[in-house]
């Protein structure tokens, strides 16, 4: 009952409620628009793309940092069938998390953890996962989280074990239409899923547009990883082509 009354009487509690309820609708319509993203031609390219580069082997342990809908796990489903001994997927948002555990929940291996996945690559005991994978998360954090997030995979890694980053370093979708449009007749290119996906995005990218990002080129993202004990096997460009593409994708070791 006082909480009630703090909300009713105080605006400024009344506001941040209002917006916490407008951020839950609006990632929970997200999510279910979200794979709207797998009609463009670039995205689905770089699922199949970055799950190709794990090195999975009879009973690997598999875990996805920043899972959203579970479209990298289900790659590794469809890709690898019954090898992977387990798959973990972290997401801190329990609107995508419901999506993954729509298209994911019928695999008992599958296991979606909320939270910090920080926190969960603290937790993590040493070499106890087979394989990483991450994709369009670490572009989010500034250095010094990112410095958590190497050092959690490099701790967590086992020395068989490899994990594929990729992560935007360049503005612009220019080149994602390019390729799309390359690959897709016009008349079918952008079916209502995607348009919404796409809005969405527009709608997120109109919030974000007075923070601070900046861009970390690979050259950097390179040395930050090698610091914490990892080897950068192969790094190339990706997501909307290797030359103009918008993303950076590196696969690592342990030293």
């Amino acid at each position: 009952m006082a909480l009630r009354s703090l909300v009713d009487h105080d605006p400024t509690a009344r506001t941040k409620s209002v917006q916490k309820r407008s951020q839950i609708l609006f990632w929970s319509a997200y999510s279910k628009v979200y794979d709207g993203l797998l009609k463009l031609q670039p995205y689905a390219e770089l699922i199949v793309d970055a799950v190709d580069q794990l090195d999975i082997r009879d009973g690997s342990k598999i875990v996805d940092l920043g899972c959203g809908t579970g479209n990298c796990l289900n790659q590794v489903i469809r890709r690898y069938g019954d090898l992977p001994g387990s798959l973990t997927g972290v997401d801190s948002s329990p609107q995508m998390l419901k999506a993954a555990g729509a298209k994911l929940g019928s695999d008992p291996r599958v296991e979606l953890l909320e939270g910090s996945l920080l926190e969960w690559l603290e937790k993590a005991p040493e070499s106890s996962v087979d394989n990483f994978i991450s994709v369009n998360v670490l572009y989010t954090m500034d250095a010094p989280v990112r410095k958590q997030f190497w050092t959690g995979i490099s701790n967590a890694l086992s020395p068989d074990g490899n994990a594929v980053v990729v992560t935007t370093d360049r503005a612009g979708i220019g080149p994602l239409a390019k390729q799309h449009l390359a690959q897709v007749p016009f008349w079918r290119a952008f079916p209502p899923k995607l348009v919404a996906v796409l809005l969405m995005n527009m709608v997120i990218w109109l919030f974000e547009s007075n923070s601070v990002y900046d861009p970390v080129p690979l050259e950097a993202l390179v040395m930050e990883a090698e610091s914490t004990g990892l080897i950068v096997d192969s790094t190339k460009r990706c997501y909307g082509g290797e030359v103009d593409g918008v993303d950076v994708m590196l696969v690592v070791r342990k030293v």
